[in-house]
């Protein structure tokens, strides 16, 4: 029986490695002297112009926009996606309690790309969930502009206002985050009581955005399912746009389907994704994108392992979930592309999977601001395979370490890391290859 991994490589195959070998895709998609200088970090030469963009792949299209190629990726998802579930491991909890009045940022956090996490059907090969690239941090709009904050206590922010906050007739005050659970006090029979967590279904969000009306209500709230006793709780958030009488979703996928958002504190520069950090905010992150991805990945900001808190582990990961080698907010990443992340907490929460697979191999150690090294597996390699143009890191030949790289030593600084498999973009079968020359037999051995 044909493996996941064959399944989402042959879908992967089909946008890119067989289109890229036609007559007119770019030279670059073919040639293995570029991808060799890819490897030893030198930027390729100029891409040419598709010969013929009417008979030319997506790719090759492409080569003059890389928009052209994101428009198709959504047909790849929909094969992705029946095939992926999230999995995580956990490590040590704690939680920190925000007392102040917190404002609100509803935040996809899309920071362009981001590779989640998926299913196990190989058990060497840590595939990961896809999602679109871009460069906005905040896919959740409200009139016609990015919602990336709200102060609650009434100050104006980012052009929104708060103006209350009501549940069954009962007005709440002080919203407040434990970890990724919500509360809120309202008053009932004269008395005081905290409504929290699950408690708070129902309750709507009154919203001045430039004076106009809308209004956020929690249709659900429920811890994941995917790990019932853990500490990371699921918000199904609908909005009411001034005038209309149908609520619609905050969120959504890929496909254009509502997902649930998951609470965190601060909130994210739209642009350079870096943290900022304010405890009177909350960023709503949805759950397609990467702030909520490393999230689920294990990487809660709320907790620690031992005494190691894990707040710049989810955003070293949200670097590594992006390709953002310089940690200037820029995305080099493809939907769908599989890596293999881990760490060196004890215990571990994410360890390495694909250390017997000859075709994978490190591509970057990680920290909250970038990459601390890079290996020679880059998912730039991914741009050059498909003839999509991008600007080459500025930051890279100062941090290429082709020999260590990947073994997180505490000297380095790096958090995470990760390994990557670069023929996924012209020769995916080859990823799922535990030897050299792909029979599974591990007969070979390294030239």
């Amino acid at each position: 029986m044909q493996s996941a991994m064959d399944s989402l490589a042959d879908a992967r195959a089909r946008q890119l490695r067989n289109d890229a070998n036609r007559p007119g895709a770019p030279a670059n998609a073919r040639d293995p002297e570029l991808r060799a200088r890819r490897r030893r970090g030198r930027p390729p030469p100029p891409l040419p112009e598709p010969r013929s963009p009417a008979d030319s792949c997506v790719p090759a299209r492409a080569a003059a926009s890389a928009a052209a190629l994101l428009a198709a990726l959504p047909r790849i998802l929909a094969t992705l996606r029946e095939r992926t579930t999230t999995i995580m491991q956990r490590g040590q909890e704690s939680k920190m309690t925000l007392t102040r009045g917190i404002s609100v940022v509803v935040c996809a956090c899309a920071l362009g790309a981001c590779d989640g996490v998926a299913q196990e059907a190989d058990p060497a090969v840590a595939l990961r969930e896809q999602v679109d690239n871009g460069v906005a941090l905040n896919t959740a709009v409200l009139n016609g502009m990015r919602m990336n904050g709200m102060r609650m206590n009434g100050a104006t922010f980012n052009g929104m206002r708060m103006n209350g906050m009501r549940m069954n007739g009962i007005n709440l005050n002080g919203l407040n985050l434990d970890g990724s659970v919500l509360s809120a006090t309202g008053v009932v029979d004269g008395a005081p009581q905290l409504f929290t967590g699950a408690q708070l279904i129902g309750a709507i969000i009154d919203l001045d955005i430039g004076g106009a009306a809308w209004q956020l209500r929690f249709d659900d709230i429920y811890k994941n399912p995917a790990a019932p006793t853990g500490d990371v709780w699921f918000y199904d958030i609908s909005v009411l746009a001034p005038g209309e009488t149908v609520w619609d979703s905050l969120c959504f996928d890929q496909l254009g389907q509502p997902i649930q958002a998951i609470p965190l504190a601060n909130y994210w520069d739209a642009s350079t994704g870096a943290k900022i950090i304010d405890p009177t905010v909350v960023t709503f992150a949805c759950r397609d994108a990467v702030l909520a991805k490393c999230v689920e990945w294990g990487y809660r900001p709320w907790a620690s392992v031992g005494s190691t808190s894990l707040a710049d582990h989810h955003q070293a990961c949200t670097r590594m979930a992006r390709a953002d080698y310089c940690g200037d907010g820029t995305s080099h990443t493809f939907a769908g592309t599989p890596i293999d992340i881990f760490d060196r907490l004890a215990p571990r929460i994410q360890a390495p999977a694909t250390l017997s697979r000859s075709s994978w191999g490190a591509e970057a150690e990680w920290g909250p601001n970038g990459a601390v090294c890079v290996g020679d597996q880059m998912r730039l390699k991914l741009f050059d395979d498909a003839g999509v143009p991008y600007d080459y890191p500025a930051c890279l030949d100062a941090i290429d370490d082709f020999s260590s790289c990947g073994s997180l030593p505490v000297s380095r600084g790096a958090l995470v890391a990760n390994r990557f498999c670069d023929k996924w973009g012209d020769q995916p079968q080859q990823c799922a290859s535990k030897d050299i020359d792909g029979d599974d037999d591990e007969d070979d051995s390294d030239d």
